[in-house]
């Protein structure tokens, strides 16, 4: 709308708001508010002064032009609300002047109505707060940094307030950062988020230089730099590739000065336009690098009081009340993990010998050993009392095993106290921790519990904390420990049961079956102990033991020049598809000089569906060395021709659970067929779990011709199996 456009009423209006307006030294406009879209028909020249553009861009459009990505559009909203319902009100809201400036802008909206004239106008006075605003959000960040530091915010959280808040008031791309200098005079980033990952990568860790950038000379001569180009300033010449890939314009730098006077840091704002600062841009600055100091100085304070309060202040570990606390927090995540309490029998000693300060020393080097353990998260270590380590990880339970595992490795090498060299014998009390369990106190009086338990047993020993909810888990976590610690000791023994001919019953091989007798659970079955073997990562080390002992008997065998038998090992599917399965199978041969023949290799079926062309060269790498193989469990899992015909095997055994149920027509119809298949590959086909004379005629019958079971002979230790 333009003023032409008003009648002659309008037109002495018009004439009166403008001889106001020469005299109004506050900024002001006046809007059509009748009009749809609210044009501006009248502005002071105090207006165009505060926000920089021209009557001849300002007239008759909507205010909205001064809107951009700071504005909050709820309050534009309750603006123009306001003026269509001819209602007084004041309103704050950021605006911004033409040289893209954010401002904050106080509006005071008041109704002109002139019902005689038909004439609708609002009057909008104008005030630029932007000096009160950033003085209240100093206030404001000053009282949250302080709220911050009490509640033990990290010290980056804190700074990066500092950041967010100054970006606030300047112009959109802003990016703001602090970067503190170290004792090696070096600069590193304290806070920074806005600014392009690599961009703070290339600048940490630079040499305070007094060409080095913005941040350089202005630690150097404690006085601000300005830079307006940086793509063309010599103090940016180092990193003019960066600078012009994330399109950063001018740089200005502050120096954070401590109480007495020392450069501590810089706080750096980087545009995306060449910019100079104004003296309240200057003095704004420099009220937020003051308040940075200060949060860097009550920070650091306030951590050392947290480390008087919460670390052991003879090892510098986590003191008891840190760890309770943290325990407490992590629960909040509802995840799987465990506490466990760790104490070495030889701390009592070395305190009788050599006195608490020795004591400590050896403490202090078990927990820094600890803490090198990384599965899967970093553990949480403290010194819960004086003999005694805690330890809590977010750690999966199938995989706690293995963590335990590691700590007890982790005490190999000898501890060093004063000249002494001691090999630390462990106890280790865990309580085990689920989603459920939220009571911090009670899961640190379980793994108490279980310590002392542990302190009963001989040696190195573990012990969890169990209950009746707890007793199936619990059950296959001793397992698993103790599966690792009869590895460890060579406790896994091996029975031998003969394949023979079922015609004449004659012994042609043996298959090797894995037997563990624990002195702390009893016997354990091999379906128990071996998927507790896959499960926790230790069925290659099983499998090797076994096979070192089947070789062991073979060769004495060769050394007494008796007769020698093919012995067939059961391989898992992972430790068939190692990358050194079959370097360490053919090494292993060799230094037990057994020749490659007397050595079969049983895979079950599965192996067809994990992977069958990488199978395919497994197996005849074998087949070259002169190994032979078979498939276990025949029937039972894959069962795909194809892979048969794919994999160069000897032999396939026909699963125990077809032989026990072969009296129904449905299962005999599939022993027939699975001997007749065997046949037409040239494949031999062995039976499983013969028990009775009837099962050896009728597969006779079938035409199957090797068997095992315990119709001939039971599987038996290797020195009985030795006279056969």
């Amino acid at each position: 709308m333009h003023t032409h456009e008003l009648n002659k009423e309008k037109k002495l209006i018009m004439d009166w708001l403008r001889r106001i307006g020469v005299e109004f030294h506050t900024g002001f406009l006046v809007v059509n508010s009748s009009h749809r879209d609210h044009p501006i028909v009248y502005a002071n020249q105090a207006f165009y002064d505060m926000i920089g553009y021209t009557e001849e861009e300002v007239f008759g459009k909507n205010g909205r032009f001064l809107h951009g990505d700071k504005t909050d559009a709820d309050v534009s909203r309750q603006i123009r609300k306001c003026a269509e319902s001819q209602t007084a009100g004041v309103f704050e809201i950021v605006n911004y002047k033409k040289n893209g400036a954010p401002f904050w802008n106080e509006i005071t909206v008041q109704p002109l109505p002139f019902p005689e004239k038909n004439l609708q106008l609002t009057l909008m006075l104008q005030r630029d707060i932007s000096n009160r605003k950033k003085s209240d959000a100093l206030i404001k960040l000053q009282q949250e940094t302080y709220n911050g530091i009490e509640q033990g915010h990290m010290l980056n959280v804190l700074l990066q307030k500092c950041c967010d808040m100054a970006e606030s008031f300047f112009q959109d791309g802003t990016k703001c950062t602090v970067m503190l200098v170290n004792d090696d005079n070096h600069m590193y980033v304290g806070a920074g988020n806005s600014m392009p990952k690599e961009f703070q990568e290339a600048v940490n860790g630079m040499l305070v230089e007094e060409t080095s950038g913005t941040c350089g000379p202005a630690i150097c001569f404690k006085e601000p730099v300005f830079v307006k180009d940086m793509k063309t300033d010599f103090l940016w010449r180092d990193f003019r590739s960066l600078v012009k890939h994330y399109d950063l314009v001018a740089s200005w730098s502050i120096p954070i000065l401590n109480s007495a006077g020392q450069v501590i840091g810089t706080f750096v704002v980087y545009f995306p336009s060449p910019i100079e600062p104004c003296e309240k841009d200057i003095d704004f600055l420099k009220q937020v690098a003051t308040t940075v100091a200060l949060t860097v100085k009550y920070s650091q304070q306030q951590v050392e009081i947290l480390k008087l309060a919460y670390t052991d202040k003879e090892t510098e570990l986590p003191n008891r009340h840190y760890f309770r606390n943290e325990v407490m927090e992590l629960l909040q995540e509802k995840k799987e993990g465990f506490i466990a309490f760790i104490s070495a029998d030889e701390y009592v000693k070395v305190v009788d010998q050599y006195g608490h300060g020795a004591g400590d020393m050896m403490i202090a080097e078990l927990g820094r050993r600890f803490a090198r353990i990384r599965m899967p998260h970093e553990p949480l270590i403290a010194r819960f009392s004086d003999s005694t380590l805690a330890l809590f990880s977010m750690t999966p339970l199938d995989l706690i095993p293995e963590y335990l595992d590691m700590i007890t490795q982790a005490t190999i090498e000898p501890v060093m106290v004063r000249d002494l060299e001691l090999f630390a014998t462990l106890k280790i009390g865990v309580a085990i921790i689920t989603p459920k369990q939220q009571d911090a106190d009670e899961l640190i009086r379980y793994a108490d519990s279980a310590l002392s338990k542990a302190k009963l047993r001989a040696g190195e020993s573990f012990c969890y904390y169990e209950n009746e909810h707890d007793e199936f888990m619990m059950k296959d976590l001793r397992i698993a420990n103790e599966l690792t610690a009869a590895l460890r000791r060579g406790e896994i023994g091996v029975h031998l049961q003969p394949k023979v001919d079922l015609e004449t019953r004659e012994i042609l091989s043996f298959e090797a079956l894995a037997r563990w007798n624990s002195p702390e659970l009893g016997t354990i079955a091999p379906d128990v102990f071996i998927p507790a073997a896959e499960k926790n990562g230790k069925i290659r080390m099983l499998e090797q033991a076994v096979l070192k002992r089947v070789l062991v008997w073979l060769k004495s065998r060769k050394d007494q020049g008796a007769q020698m038998y093919q012995v067939a090992i059961n391989v898992s599917t992972d430790h068939f598809f190692h990358h050194s399965f079959v370097p360490h199978l053919v090494d292993t041969m060799a230094e037990y000089g057994i020749e490659h023949r007397w050595i079969q290799l049983e895979i079950t079926e599965r192996i067809g569906f994990v992977d069958i062309e990488t199978a395919h060269k497994v197996f005849k790498q074998l087949k070259a060395y002169g190994f032979a193989s078979s498939v276990d469990d025949f029937g039972t899992g894959y069962s795909s021709l194809s892979y048969l015909q794919k994999l160069p095997v000897s032999e396939i055994k026909i699963d125990r659970s077809f032989i026990s149920n072969m009296h129904e027509p449905a299962t005999l119809a599939i022993i027939r067929t699975i001997v007749q298949l065997a046949e037409n590959l040239n494949l031999i086909a062995v039976a499983e779990g013969i028990e009775t004379e009837s099962q050896r005629e009728i597969l006779l019958t079938l035409g199957c011709k090797i068997g095992q079971g315990y119709l001939f002979y039971r599987p038996m230790p290797l020195d009985e199996a030795r006279l056969l």
